[in-house]
């Protein structure tokens, strides 16, 4: 039985959602690298650490939406996997590197 032709503009051109990812990871990218200089008026370190994620993430989405049609690739998953882990860690590195509370106390606000 052949397949039922659909509406949905993805079934046509399934190509428009990569396109979409790729500029989904850009967007990110650029998001990055802006809260990393907005951060540095404030805070050096973490501003900087931000800022040094965006160009891994802007490759990371580039590396990941050039796999081949067809078949799977469980070493691009891997790949962006593993750095969406980093840049969580750093960000978590670089919360505890800015200027917290010096107390439970003080971070519960009694």
């Amino acid at each position: 039985m052949p397949p039922v032709p659909s509406d949905d503009p993805e079934d046509v051109d399934p190509g428009l959602a990569r396109e979409r990812t790729r500029l989904a990871w850009a967007r990110t990218s650029i998001a990055f690298a802006a809260v990393g200089a907005a951060m540095l008026r404030k805070e050096l370190i973490p501003g900087l650490i931000v800022l040094a994620t965006s160009p891994l993430i802007w490759a990371v989405g580039s590396f990941a939406s050039h796999a081949p049609r067809g078949r799977p690739r469980p070493g691009r998953l891997l790949v962006v996997t593993v750095t969406v882990t980093l840049v969580a860690v750093l960000a978590v590195v670089a919360a505890f590197l800015g200027h917290g509370p010096t107390s439970l106390r003080q971070l519960l606000h009694v």
